[in-house]
């Protein structure tokens, strides 16, 4: 019996004018240099399959149907994933919608007239605030290296200044939102920010790494701190470093008799807040020195007395004088 010939892949359900019309909405687009898997990661249920660096919507765009289709056969990929990659564009694309009608009708405002620069005062968020300290994913963190956004204040200055054809990923467009509309819920997903009370925080800082680990890491963590990895405890000590003030107030409070839980308190979530005192020990120099062991020191000579003269031993006495006190 003679085995069956493989079936034949499937099929891209993409037609040569629709990808045409699809690569041409996207020729301008500043995305176009980000990679496919990043911008997947704002897609519901879609992954890029491809992993290299010089995967990204750029190298398919200047090629046709047919060279889209044997590019990606020399990747070992089916016919049909150039239906994945019309996915990715088309909803990146999608989101470029909303956010491009919000930023044109915020680029015909005045910059008296933008709510935002107002809203961050008002919240207690300094301008000059490091993108590199948010909480991004990694495609956002690409974007804004890509676009030399450096601090906040770059980051609304960029905003302002694209137009509809500029498609960004969902954090970024979802951070505006929330500077324009004080959604003080979602800036604290990606800024070390204190809801109800403002300012940005170490505390919230570090929550924030310590709400990406798993429940066992967390559990680790909380009992030994240097159970954190070694890219989480950089960032944390790049947090201490930018809120140093903060570090030196906690230090005295702690060095005062202040504990570790009652400094972690303002976070008012009890399933993270052992994970961060936990954390703090690492960099609040008070907290690391009571964990120090005391150093141990030779044990003090014990002082020398007069000895008095031997005595001799009493006669030893026999069961009997023992047992009935014969002999005394």
């Amino acid at each position: 019996m003679t085995p069956k010939p493989a079936s034949p892949a499937p099929s891209p359900r993409l037609t040569p004018d629709e990808w045409d019309q699809l690569r041409a909405a996207f020729q301008n687009s500043l995305m176009r240099d980000t990679s496919l898997a990043a911008l997947a990661e704002n897609i519901d249920g879609c992954v890029w399959p491809i992993r290299a660096p010089d995967e990204n919507p750029a190298v398919y765009l200047g090629l046709d149907h047919a060279q889209v289709l044997a590019r990606l056969q020399t990747r070992a990929q089916a016919p049909a994933v150039l239906d994945t990659l019309a996915t990715i564009l088309r909803g990146t694309l999608a989101f470029d919608e909303s956010f491009g009608e919000m930023v044109e009708i915020s680029g015909k405002a005045e910059a008296s007239q933008d709510p935002v620069p107002r809203n961050l005062e008002r919240l207690g968020i300094p301008a000059d605030f490091p993108i590199a300290l948010c909480h991004f994913s990694p495609g956002t963190v690409e974007f804004c290296q890509r676009e030399n956004l450096v601090v906040i204040a770059d980051f609304l200055a960029f905003s302002r200044s694209i137009s509809r054809s500029v498609i960004v990923g969902g954090e970024f467009r979802d951070l505006l939102n929330a500077f324009s509309h004080v959604d003080e819920s979602t800036i604290a997903r990606f800024l070390p920010y204190r809801p109800k009370t403002g300012g940005l925080h170490l505390l919230e800082g570090l929550a924030l790494i310590a709400r990406d680990l798993t429940s066992e890491q967390g559990r680790r963590v909380a009992r030994v701190a240097e159970y954190l990895s070694p890219q989480d405890h950089a960032r944390g000590e790049q947090l201490a470093a930018h809120f140093s003030a903060q570090v030196r107030d906690m230090d005295l409070r702690h060095a005062d008799g202040t504990p570790l839980a009652r400094l972690v308190a303002p976070l008012d979530d009890p399933g993270i807040e052992p994970i961060v005192a936990s954390m703090l020990r690492l960099y609040v120099k008070s907290a690391a020195r009571a964990e120090e062991p005391a150093p141990e020191s030779a044990p003090a000579a014990a002082p020398i007395t007069p000895t008095a003269p031997a005595t001799p031993p009493p006669p030893k006495r026999g069961f009997f004088q023992r047992l009935f006190g014969l002999g005394r």
